[in-house]
């Protein structure tokens, strides 16, 4: 099946192998927005007091947060944008997941609030389900309520982000 975004010259431009970008680019958010601690970086992990920041765990006063992923399928295109996002979570849900870490059952679906604003998509602080799967993996943000994405919002969702400005893809 041909990709129905091929005509336009910003999705070639994003998607073309040689060119600048090789394809579309995932976003991923190293901390909650409400950390305002020193990043990570490459250091496994952050302190600041109680507060704590690692790659998959976050814990900010009496907050808990735990990395998801979200898949978005663009319309027209066999691709989707991964965002690796941050979602605040019940405590006994972020502790199960410690426990799952450490060989533990896997936790029950449960509902959670973005951490990370993705707007003009999801605004921060929307309510979202958090599923865990086998627990093998990382878990994974269902959002019902966005079936798929178009180029126009993968483009303002890159600018919003700071991923990638619209004017790279202009032809030039």
């Amino acid at each position: 099946m041909a990709n129905l975004l091929d005509l336009d010259p910003r999705w070639r431009a994003l998607t073309d192998p040689e060119g600048a970008f090789g394809g579309v680019i995932d976003i991923g958010f190293d901390h909650p927005s409400e950390w305002l601690h020193e990043p990570r970086g490459d250091q496994p992990f952050v302190k600041a007091g109680e507060d704590q920041l690692a790659s998959e765990l976050c814990r900010l006063g009496n907050k808990r947060y735990l990395r998801a992923t979200l898949a978005l399928p663009i319309r027209g295109s066999d691709e989707a944008l991964m965002v690796a996002l941050w979602a605040e979570v019940p405590h006994e849900v972020f502790y199960a997941y410690l426990e799952l870490l450490d060989g533990g059952p896997v936790p029950a679906e449960t509902t959670a609030h973005l951490a990370n604003d993705l707007s003009p998509l999801l605004a921060l602080d929307s309510a979202v389900t958090l599923t865990f799967g086998d627990g093998s993996a990382r878990p994974q943000v269902e959002q019902l309520e966005i079936k798929e994405i178009s180029l126009d919002q993968l483009l303002d969702l890159y600018e919003a982000t700071g991923t990638l400005d619209r004017s790279a893809l202009k032809p030039t």
